[in-house]
C-alpha cells in the first residue's frame, strides 16, 4: 500500500506546484484604482427623500394593519390579554 500512497502524494504535490507556481498574469491585466469607480450623479437628498417616503408608507401600512388585526382578534374572543384576573375560576 505504501507505493500507491507515495505515487498519489507525488501526483498531488506536482499538480499543486503546477497550479500555484506556474501561474502567469494575463497580458491585458491592469490594476483598478478609485478613478475606475462610477461617479454618482443627481441630487442625493432628493433621492433620499423619495426612498424614505416609500419606506415610511410601508411602515405606516404595516402598523395600521397590525393594529386592525389585533383589534379584530381581541374582539372576536380568540385572544385573552390577561389585563385583569378572570371573574371566575371556571
Amino acid at each position: 500500500m505504501l507505493p500507491v500512497r507515495a505515487v498519489a502524494n507525488l501526483a498531488v504535490r506536482s499538480n499543486a506546484t503546477f497550479m500555484f507556481r506556474g501561474y502567469h498574469d494575463p497580458k491585458n491585466f491592469r490594476v483598478f484604482t478609485m478613478n475606475d469607480m462610477p461617479v454618482p450623479d443627481g441630487d442625493f437628498f432628493k433621492e433620499h427623500r423619495r426612498k424614505n417616503r416609500f419606506y415610511n408608507t410601508v411602515l405606516a401600512v404595516g402598523v395600521v394593519s397590525f393594529v386592525i388585526s389585533m383589534i379584530a382578534v381581541k374582539e372576536s374572543g380568540l385572544l385573552y390579554c390577561n389585563y385583569s384576573p378572570p371573574k371566575s375560576l371556571d
